[in-house]
């Protein structure tokens, strides 16, 4: 996902870009001082997703860029970010989606950022977003591997080797991600995108992680296995 954030003030632009870094490897991000440079960008071919677009730029209004933005790109989303509230009702009027007040906090950015992730028409399943404690993290079920119990903890293992360890119950996390995920035995799901092969009472993914089969488990597994094989194919 490209993201664009507009704001002639760069300590504010990297907070955003701080604050989104490390949610989800699918995220791009884009810095424009000017509201012109974005405009020229995207009249250059370039779609963003989303747009965070301040109010206040040095010579210009962020309400007349996102003006402009949606004219050029009617998909892309925008965020306000400023200091009033006074050009509330008229980002609104270009249907921005969220209005952050500066000073804003990263959970706040977060939170904007997650709601907007569900709007965004993108291929690909919708993303799962879960609030651990403090914070909020936004995943992609294609990307991610599998699901593992740890005591209070849910560790998720992501495609680009990232792992991240929340601390919320299995079962949460588990209905959270529906049921494309097969169940090798209690507290682990595995994306079938990721099944190397089924060996005898072995499974075997493409992170190189294998896990044994309990007698019970396999031949739901296989079951449900062959069937997202056929239906895939």
């Amino acid at each position: 996902m490209l993201v664009a954030i507009c704001d002639d003030c760069k300590t504010d632009a990297e907070k955003i870009r701080f604050s989104l870094m490390d949610i989800t490897d699918e995220l791009e991000m884009v810095w424009f001082n000017t509201g012109e440079k974005l405009i020229q960008s995207i009249k250059n071919g370039s779609f963003y997703s989303l747009v965070f677009q301040d109010v206040y730029l040095e010579n210009e209004m962020g309400v007349d860029v996102a003006n402009a933005v949606k004219e050029l790109s009617p998909d892309t989303q925008i965020i306000f970010v400023t200091t009033s509230l006074d050009h509330a009702i008229d980002a609104f009027k270009v249907q921005a989606v969220d209005y952050l007040v500066k000073p804003c906090s990263e959970a706040d950015i977060v939170k904007a950022f997650a709601r907007v992730s569900m709007r965004i028409k993108k291929p690909g399943s919708s993303p799962v977003v879960i609030n651990a404690g403090k914070e909020i993290h936004v995943f992609y079920p294609e990307r991610v591997i599998r699901i593992e119990s740890e005591r209070h903890y849910t560790n998720i293992y992501c495609r680009n080797q990232k792992t991240e360890r929340l601390l919320i119950g299995f079962t949460e996390t588990a209905q959270l991600f529906g049921k494309k995920f097969i169940e090798l035995r209690r507290g682990l799901l595995v994306n079938p995108e990721y099944i190397e092969k089924i060996s005898g009472a072995s499974v075997i993914l493409s992170d190189g992680s294998t896990y044994i089969l309990p007698k019970a488990k396999k031949d739901s597994v296989i079951a449900q296995y062959t069937d997202f094989i056929t239906n895939r194919g």
